[in-house]
């Protein structure tokens, strides 16, 4: 029969107020709070490196920082001691006059007829030019009205109506106007509310909040086509940067995933972030270097096959180097390698052999950290990073690879700031306008590419059920 100490149901708690009565249940009792001891230890550790977490040691945006020095906040930072504005020496910008004949009105200014002493002033030499660029006061919104006739065939007494012409929508929101609320919505982060007050004050077109949300809908509509094209040819680029955001819908969890090329950017709004999403995007076999962060759901792509993003290894060594003891002292070291490999790489280290003084060093401090037994998170850590090795190094073996995923980054940071602004979506229509909507505007903005003009173009063959124009860039001519 078990006593009060030796039960195993009991807590430790609970062996204490029982109050072993031997010297052995006394070992028993000290050995389970040791143990508990060094649970709490461990936890109160993680606690305190959490509350430490901001945007130089974890995947924290350096808004949430907050002020003061050393935060990392730009607001609280500056670039250098310079002062502020244009530096001396500075040749400076000024907007060139336009010519006489594309100015609306000439206005000619003349001196007073007379001075002050009383004498005739007389006007001489050349003006000087001096235009004001202004805006119009607010605009008459250009309706047209479509009368749709009907007629019956005097043979076979069939009826006929007359359908609306090309490029003419069957709602009460014009191509141009579509386009418009598009680009306000997306590049211009604006929410459904402020589209509409500034249509109604500064275009003098009044549509409901309704309205508007129906609009989105109906560009997203318009970009599925040409986004689905921008997305079956990611599978096939050579380089492929790959990240993810939250970003929630009211009631779910979703995340936008984007996919990005020099010249192409293709985002999609999905409620996981399973492995299985990642291959619906790029495909089992992707024919590319894929760049990304640590995230599990990667691993089924061959290492080798991998840039693994050394500013969020970076940010891993930084944190593990705030860490007391041995596990402290191998993050600095690891921290302090990744900034050697940076330094490096400006220095125009490109290959294999030029690298592998470094690779040795980084290697022996991860498998330091990897054997050490004082943190098991640092061990984990460097264990990871160990088995992504080759990974490591992609930058190396495939040229044109970047050794960091600030491109996917930085295209996700517009909805980002969407997000911020404008607060979750409320449906799958929003989602979808958030996708196809910045796939469109981050294409256009990366080939240089009008993207009202192209918005405009995509809602009329919306329309018109024509060819849609793609966002994919004409291949390069050859010979």
């Amino acid at each position: 029969m078990h006593s009060a100490v030796d039960d195993p149901r009991r807590t430790p708690e609970q062996a204490v107020a029982a109050k072993p009565a031997t010297i052995e249940q006394c070992h028993e009792l000290i050995d389970a709070m040791a143990l508990q001891i060094g649970q709490l230890r461990e936890q109160m550790a993680l606690m305190q490196e959490r509350l430490k977490l901001d945007s130089h040691n974890s995947s924290k945006p350096p808004s949430s920082d907050g002020p003061g020095p050393g935060s990392g906040n730009r607001a609280q930072r500056r670039a250098s001691q310079r002062k502020r504005g244009a530096q001396k020496g500075h040749p400076g910008a000024f907007r060139a006059l336009l010519p006489e004949a594309q100015v609306d009105a000439v206005h000619d200014c003349s001196p007073a007829p007379m001075c002050d002493c009383g004498g005739t002033v007389t006007v001489k030499g050349k003006p000087v030019r001096h235009q004001v660029f202004d805006v119009p006061p607010v605009v008459v919104p250009e309706v047209q009205e479509y009368r749709l006739y009907s007629g019956v065939c005097t043979s076979c007494g069939r009826e006929h109506r007359a359908v609306l012409p090309a490029g003419v929508p069957s709602g009460q929101i014009g191509p141009r106007a579509l386009a418009l609320v598009g680009v306000l919505g997306t590049r211009y982060h604006l929410t459904q509310f402020k589209i509409r007050d500034l249509l109604a004050q500064m275009l003098g077109v009044d549509f409901s909040v309704g309205a508007i949300s129906q609009a989105h809908g109906k560009v997203a509509a318009a970009l599925k086509a040409p986004v689905a094209k921008a997305a079956a040819s990611m599978a096939q680029a050579p380089v492929l940067h790959m990240d993810e955001t939250r970003y929630p819908r009211e009631g779910s969890a979703n995340w936008v995933w984007g996919v990005i090329q020099p010249t192409l950017a293709v985002f999609s709004v999905l409620p996981s972030r399973a492995r299985y999403v990642i291959q619906d995007l790029i495909g089992q076999t992707p024919q590319g270097v894929v760049v990304s962060d640590r995230y599990a759901a990667y691993a089924y792509i061959d290492a080798a096959q991998r840039q693994v993003c050394w500013a969020h290894l970076l940010r891993d060594f930084n944190r593990i180097g705030q860490r007391a003891g041995l596990p402290g002292r191998v993050g600095r070291r690891l921290l302090g390698l990744g900034y050697v490999m940076f330094r490096w790489r400006e220095r125009g280290k490109v290959n294999a052999a030029q690298f592998e003084p470094l690779q040795r060093r980084l290697r022996k401090a991860l498998e330091a950290g990897a054997q050490q037994a004082q943190c098991r998170r640092t061990a984990n850590t460097c264990a990871n990073v160990l088995k992504l090795w080759p990974a490591l190094w992609g930058f190396i073996t495939n040229p044109g690879v970047e050794p960091t995923n600030n491109a996917a980054e930085q295209a996700l940071r517009g909805i980002v700031l969407k997000r911020k602004i404008s607060g979750p979506t409320r449906s799958r229509r929003g989602d979808e306008f958030i996708a196809n909507g910045f796939t469109a505007y981050e294409s256009c903005r990366r080939q240089g590419r009008d993207f009202i003009e192209y918005m405009r173009g995509a809602v009329i063959a919306w329309i018109d059920k024509t060819a849609h124009p793609s966002l994919v860039p004409a291949p390069a001519p050859t010979g």
